[in-house]
């Protein structure tokens, strides 16, 4: 039977497509049985109207995993569309089709009714343009965990309806997915030369810097405490993903490593020995992060830097299933939990903006002593730490809330938190500090920064009261230059601005 959330699904699914609305989005955290919902909905399409259906899909793992959830649900009548499969068969009213061999060939010959896209943030590439253009009247279900492309971009120019089936929130309270333990690193690499392709660090850059000795060695260092959970490594390449392999076997690991050139039967192999607990740790490179599920495989190793929140979440959320009671550990040594949260922090999805945090998602803290994840709390959890609460003072004459503010142990931070500073003196906007930060180190800083920023910004009136007048005036010097009064350096500008700001603050 569906769950009472997939079950829900299925409805407004339904709901949508006799609202006339045919390309639809339906999302669920990883581990809340997306292909479990597809299944159900082909088993009603089969029984009430004969429907004929297509399930694509880009990896041989997700083919394999829809034909086995198929068979559960009693779906035998299925072919295969992929290369040279042996289960093809043209004849049947189900086709589970890999998206590159649809690609390449003329499958005309399949009129569906119904089109599932498994892994549907991919679904702005160009090989499923075609399919939709293939297919312009057949109902397509979107199947995602995260509905926003790589870059962060929506997918409203391929969906017209998006819905989310169930939160993080609601499948942890429900005990069908684990609330992760997340540990950070002691050391962080150094990502200032590595540059920004198409919303993602260079790989090859990416590579390079994670291949430092002290971050692998911490890693696997790290590593050694948790030893006896079965574990996924993501790793930034190939040559990065086999020296980590060789440093985990030197610590006394079963270890070993796949990629996107690894014989299909290698790695079904490999993940076999990992299922049945005759390998430690298994790291990859672009193999893992989606449609692969195993849920005894409760340690995840961040060594993949990115900056896409799609496959960040991907990455985690492979180990968030339950298994005998066993707390997930996700050892994050790529600053990915300080760039995009807490691994099941509930997202604002939008069929057509970016995707947005809650307001309160920053509100967590990594303790300097075990560089454990946790919510704002006076002391660690984990190891008792209590934390430093350092206080800014404000004015007596203003009544508004102290704001805690603890900077960070890298280099990086501490710049943030003194241009924090600086803007709050001179009357800067809160995003001034991010700007510069990206001036100086060629990156944006973690969003949980800014979001911080600029929640105490909106706590702060003098600093809001500077804003203005910092607006205020410079609107003044501008109108006095098109009047014709002698043009003003930008050196000159700032001295007015900052004097006549100091002026107002000391007269308020």
């Amino acid at each position: 039977e569906l769950r009472p959330y997939q079950d829900a699904g299925v409805a407004r699914m339904r709901q949508h497509i006799l609202d006339g609305t045919l390309r639809n989005l339906l999302v669920l955290p990883t581990g809340g049985g997306k292909t479990v919902v597809a299944a159900a909905i082909i088993h009603s399409a089969r029984r009430n109207f004969d429907g004929r259906v297509l399930f694509v899909a880009h990896r041989i793992e997700l083919i394999d995993q829809a034909v086995k959830q198929l068979a559960r649900w009693g779906i035998t009548e299925v072919g295969v569309i992929r290369a040279d499969d042996p289960r093809r068969n043209e004849l049947m009213p189900v086709q589970v089709a890999s998206i590159q061999t649809l690609s390449r060939r003329d499958c005309s010959w399949f009129q569906p009714d119904i089109i599932f896209i498994d892994e549907a943030h991919r679904s702005c590439a160009e090989s499923y343009r075609k399919l939709f253009a293939l297919y312009p009247d057949a109902k397509i279900i979107g199947l995602t965990a995260t509905p926003c492309r790589q870059d962060g971009q929506a997918l409203g120019e391929m969906y017209g309806s998006l819905e989310v089936c169930a939160t993080y929130a609601e499948l942890i309270t429900d005990g069908f997915i684990v609330e992760p333990l997340c540990i950070g690193a002691e050391k962080h690499p150094d990502l200032s030369n590595v540059h920004t392709i198409a919303g993602d660090y260079n790989l090859a850059e990416l590579e390079a810097a994670m291949m430092q000795p002290v971050i692998i060695s911490g890693a696997v260092d790290a590593w050694k405490k948790h030893r006896h959970l079965r574990t996924v490594v993501f790793a930034s390449g190939v040559k990065h993903s086999q020296q980590l392999v060789a440093e985990f076997q030197a610590a006394g690991a079963r270890a070993a490593h796949v990629d996107g050139d690894t014989p299909p039967e290698v790695r079904a192999t490999v993940g076999e020995a990992l299922r049945m607990g005759d390998l430690d740790v298994v790291s990859n490179f672009g193999v893992y992060t989606e449609g692969w599920d195993e849920p005894c495989v409760k340690c995840c190793i961040l060594l993949r830097p990115t900056k896409s929140l799609t496959l960040y979440r991907q990455m985690v959320g492979r180990i968030l299933r339950p298994w005998e009671k066993t707390q997930p550990v996700i050892l994050d040594h790529a600053l990915s939990i300080d760039r995009h949260g807490m691994p099941t922090e509930d997202i604002e999805w939008s069929i057509d903006g970016k995707p947005k945090r809650h307001a309160d998602a920053a509100k967590f803290r990594m303790c300097p002593k075990c560089f454990a994840y946790q919510r704002a709390a006076p002391k660690c959890e984990l190891c008792g730490h209590v934390y430093e609460v350092k206080q800014r003072e404000l004015p007596r004459e203003v009544d508004a809330p102290l704001v805690v503010r603890t900077a960070g142990p890298d280099e990086k931070r501490r710049f943030y938190d003194e241009q924090v500073e600086i803007a709050r003196r001179k009357g800067f906007k809160p995003g001034f500090p991010s700007f510069k930060v990206k001036e100086k180190y060629g990156d944006w800083p973690p969003w949980a920064w800014s979001q911080a920023t600029k929640a105490a910004y909106a706590a702060d009136p003098i600093w809001q009261a500077g804003v203005a007048k910092q607006t205020e005036r410079r609107e003044f010097w501008k109108a006095r230059q098109q009047m014709g009064a002698p043009v003003e350096t930008e050196a000159n500008i700032e001295r007015h601005v900052e004097e006549s700001f100091g002026d107002w603050v000391r007269t308020s």
